[in-house]
């Protein structure tokens, strides 16, 4: 093997100081290239600025704001500094925006209702959203029919993803150094509102994004939504958003929506007009207090060129604690029943393009308990006959008083009977014929002893009516040994005729029911029988039986024929 002699010592010096400026000359050359990229890049951005202290070097600053020490280049670059290792003491360096270091962040649930679900990124298993969970870049979010959830960003924004809806967390990255952050929430389904908190540094973003449009902000209270036909619509209620269309070939590609206005871009991308926001809904009709135990129905106005609403239930009024909402179309909205207490009703009118607008709030009491009892006599419609009427009502678990009124009037203005002092959900009463409305409460106690009573059950109409006129005594004969019964009849009544060998009737001998006033019983057997008739009405109401008449048939000679022989004076003959 051939040996190498070894260079001199002078030469490997003099080498290696060629290597080193060889390297500073290539690192200069990227230097003023990147620096002249980046004064280009952050030209629309804000620089950090830094008030170099005592032992602070260019290469601590770049490790500091840039997350790498080998920026120093850059830096050096970007501010002119002559040696990397002497700074003057005081001087000010400039850290641009775009080297900035950012790490990614979370927001945190801070309040969610019903069925939600976030799915971790990467695959991971979906579970159960609970309030105060940390989701980070990458996180899905879907929300059922039922649920809300409420969003706190790293920056202090507010986002509202209501029921029917999903949401991807892409980006949510903050910048400490610069104190600005970057948010971008993709919409897949649903809606999105959000509160976005004004910026303190130009390079902060915050954007909305879905697969037509995307929603820039600055500072901002606005909504996005995906519709029914795909589309996408864009409303601003407070501050500016530039709504952009991503794939539109025809007309505007872009508005700058202010305070009271939105714009649509349809499901082709092409973006719609600036379209004024529908004005707040007037929520006069709706109910102080619901008393239905099992659903809230809520009027809502017919408005022209409304065609539906967004309704949000709140438990507080600035309308963050949802515990119901959604859209409907039709003529009410309604939704699953609430505990009891006080709540606030949010709506806005929804124009046929989807674009909704300013919230109108109202106070909503919930009173459902206790549980009303179910009524059972008189029922609906009922007829009582005489003045004897008899109230009765199931009795709901724990409940051991009511309170039972009767009116002549549905509004129960006018009270012929309030009791609420009943143990058992039973009353009697005398009352003149007439017409009538009855309802019954629950009756708890609270936790101090004080009454605590129900809603009242739906009033049920009945009508006291005067009994049918008794049947007229019959006029009964034998003359000719048979039974023939005559009386008075009325148009359209019928008539029950009893006949009976006992006066407790208990052994007929006959019973039926006819319409003409007469009736002749030829084959019964010599003895005495009672006789009573009954009549009925048109609607098939009874009155009462006639008092009982007693008829005796005696035995008579009877011819050929049948018939009976008489004397002289035209009187039956009797057997011997």
């Amino acid at each position: 093997m051939r040996a190498v002699p070894a260079e001199p010592a002078a030469g490997a010096a003099s080498r290696r100081a060629g290597i080193r400026f060889a390297r500073w000359i290539v690192s200069v050359h990227v230097a003023l290239h990147a620096g002249l990229a980046l004064s280009q890049a952050t030209a629309q951005w804000s620089d950090v600025v830094h008030a170099v202290q005592p032992g602070e070097t260019l290469f601590a600053l770049a490790a500091r704001y840039t997350g790498r020490s080998d920026s120093w280049l850059q830096l050096q670059q970007y501010n002119g500094i002559a040696d990397p290792h002497r700074i003057a003491l005081g001087s000010r360096v400039r850290i641009p925006a775009a080297l900035l270091a950012s790490a990614s962040t979370f927001a945190t649930a801070s309040y969610v209702a019903g069925r939600v679900r976030q799915v971790p990124p990467h695959g991971a298993q979906a579970q159960f959203l609970q309030s105060g969970a940390r989701l980070g870049e990458g996180t899905r979010i879907e929300v059922g029919a039922d649920g809300y959830v409420r969003l706190q960003m790293s920056d202090g924004s507010t986002v509202r993803i209501p029921a029917n809806s999903q949401v991807r967390l892409v980006r949510v990255r903050r910048q400490d150094a610069s104190q600005s952050s970057d948010t971008l929430i993709q919409l897949e389904a649903g809606r999105v509102d959000a509160s976005a908190r004004p910026q303190r540094n130009k390079a902060s973003r915050f954007e909305i994004r879905t697969p037509l449009a995307v929603a820039s902000v600055r500072g901002t209270e606005f909504g996005v939504a995906m519709q029914p036909d795909a589309g996408i619509t864009g409303e601003v209620t407070q501050g500016v958003v530039d709504l952009k269309s991503l794939h539109g070939k025809q007309g505007s590609r872009q508005h700058r929506l202010r305070e009271g206005q939105g714009a649509r871009v349809s499901s082709a991308g092409v973006m719609g007009p600036v379209r004024s926001l529908p004005e707040a809904p007037d929520l006069v009709a709706l109910p102080d207090t619901v008393t239905d135990i099992d659903f809230v129905r809520l009027p809502l106005p017919a408005v022209p060129g409304i065609a539906a609403y967004r309704i949000r239930i709140s438990r507080d009024p600035a309308m963050e604690q949802i515990v119901r909402n959604g859209v409907s179309t039709g003529a009410a909205a309604q939704f699953a029943g609430l505990e009891d207490g006080d709540y606030v009703v949010g709506a806005r009118a929804m124009d046929d393009s989807g674009l909704s607008g300013r919230e109108s709030t109202r106070k909503l009491r919930v009173k459902a308990r206790p549980v009303a009892p179910l009524s059972q006599r008189p029922a609906p419609g009922d007829q009582v006959i005489g003045r004897v009427v008899e109230f009765s009502c199931a009795q709901p678990a724990g409940v051991r008083r009511f309170r039972l009124q009767v009116a002549s009037d549905e509004s129960f203005q006018t009270l012929l009977i309030d009791d609420s002092a009943l143990t058992e959900c039973r009353h009697s009463a005398l009352l003149p014929r007439g017409r009538y409305f009855w309802r019954v409460a629950s009756v708890g106690a609270t936790p101090d002893g004080t009454q605590d009573q129900g809603p009242f059950s739906g009033s049920r109409a009945f009508e006291v009516v005067e009994p049918p006129p008794a049947a007229p005594p019959p006029k009964a004969s034998s003359d000719d040994g048979a039974l023939q019964v005559y009386w008075s009849a009325q148009a359209g009544y019928r008539y029950l005729v009893q006949v009976s060998r006992g006066e407790d009737f208990a052994d007929l001998v006959f019973a039926d029911t006819r319409s003409e006033a007469s009736l002749r019983l030829a084959d019964l057997a010599p003895g005495t029988y009672h006789v009573r008739i009954q009549a009925i009405a048109p609607d098939g109401e009874a009155g009462s039986f006639s008092p009982p008449q007693v008829v005796r048939i005696g035995a008579v000679l009877r011819d050929a024929s049948g018939g009976a022989v008489r004397d002289a004076g035209g009187n039956p003959v009797g057997r011997q």
